[in-house]
């Protein structure tokens, strides 16, 4: 593969990296607009129902210049009408030379037509470069159209000794095994991901609000495991910071920010994934105890898993999990704290 290709499409990743957390259900884009070697427009999408990358990087040029230009993109363009019009139709038009293309996109609606259009229109087009970097960066896009589930990450902070709690820990206090670093990282995770979930026991015990304060960012959809709905009105996690669904097994309603949504209590976890895909949740993350990470982990209901792992020994409390084998692993240190990576393969 050519290393300016490379290049340029690195750039574009870049770019589109920066949109995390605020362009669900829509993918992470970026798009870059080359002409003799030098990068003279670029752009990316930023939110869901606004503008697409293309859109930003070609509306900077003029058609003379489109027409001896090349644009790159880490994924295809897209091809349907949606909230937008369709990228493919757009690049058409503006008479672009060359596309270079990262991935194609997953989605039945997509799935290679914006490619053909291109194609069919006598433009040149390039696929797969940085092809693994571009799937990387939109996993949760792929695993949520080829999977028909949202991408599930569990996470937790257990002790050096392996606890996440210390015993008779005091209903309505939480209790903070890592520093500020670590806590702060944790509420950057919920910036990037479209939900996040507790049990009951968590959302009675620790009483959360389950939003982003520390870090800058959409505050993610909140749910809540509660099969007799037990966990009162007045609790943080169904305030008005954000929209709350409930899943249990007596009601289906609404009211205000939180809708009730039933489900069967001997399939609770499968109807959720179920019920969360129709809904276009792309990605959930499980911060659920210990009882609730350990369901999702026995239905084989994840794809990564985070660990923080804090420097304070507790002797006895409520056990961590049992950590999954991922094919990958990574390690990092924040803070005082141990950051453990487990990922699933997934391409």
């Amino acid at each position: 593969m050519h290393s300016k290709h490379i290049t340029f499409m690195d750039r574009c990743l870049f770019l589109a990296q920066k949109g995390i957390g605020t362009t669900y259900p829509n993918p992470l884009v970026g798009a870059v607009v080359v002409v003799e070697n030098k990068i003279i427009a670029e752009g990316w999408h930023q939110k869901a129902g606004t503008a697409h990358a293309e859109v930003h990087a070609l509306k900077q040029i003029n058609d003379a210049t489109a027409k001896k230009a090349t644009l790159y993109v880490n994924l295809e363009p897209c091809a349907h009408h949606g909230k937008t019009p369709p990228c493919s139709a757009l690049v058409i038009a503006r008479g672009i030379k060359k596309v270079v293309v990262g991935a194609v996109d997953p989605n039945p609606k997509v799935a290679g037509k914006g490619i053909a259009a291109l194609r069919q229109a006598g433009i040149e087009v390039v696929v797969g470069v940085q092809e693994d970097a571009c799937l990387e960066l939109n996993k949760r896009f792929y695993w949520f159209h080829q999977h028909k589930r949202p991408y599930i990450i569990l996470k937790w902070a257990e002790s050096k000794d392996g606890f996440i709690a210390p015993e008779g820990q005091e209903k309505g206090s939480v209790f903070w095994i890592s520093d500020s670093h670590s806590q702060q990282l944790a509420h950057r995770w919920r910036a990037e991901e479209h939900a996040i979930l507790v049990g009951r026991k968590t959302a009675e015990q620790d009483n959360p609000m389950l939003t982003t304060r520390l870090w800058e960012g959409t505050n993610p959809i909140r749910i809540l495991i509660d099969p007799e709905n037990k966990i009162p009105n007045e609790a943080k996690c169904k305030n008005d910071a954000a929209p709350t669904l409930v899943f249990n097994c007596l009601v289906q309603k609404t009211e205000k920010n939180v809708s009730w949504v039933k489900v069967r209590k001997n399939t609770l976890l499968k109807d959720i994934m179920l019920r969360t895909y129709e809904l276009g949740i792309q990605s959930i993350l499980v911060e659920g105890g210990t009882q609730t990470i350990e369901a999702f982990m026995q239905q084989q209901l994840w794809n990564e898993c985070r660990v923080i792992v804090g420097q304070k020994k507790l002797g006895k409390g409520i056990k961590a999990p049992v950590k999954p084998d991922g094919e990958k692993t990574e390690k990092m240190i924040v803070g005082d704290s141990l950051q453990l990576i487990r990922q699933k393969n997934m391409f």
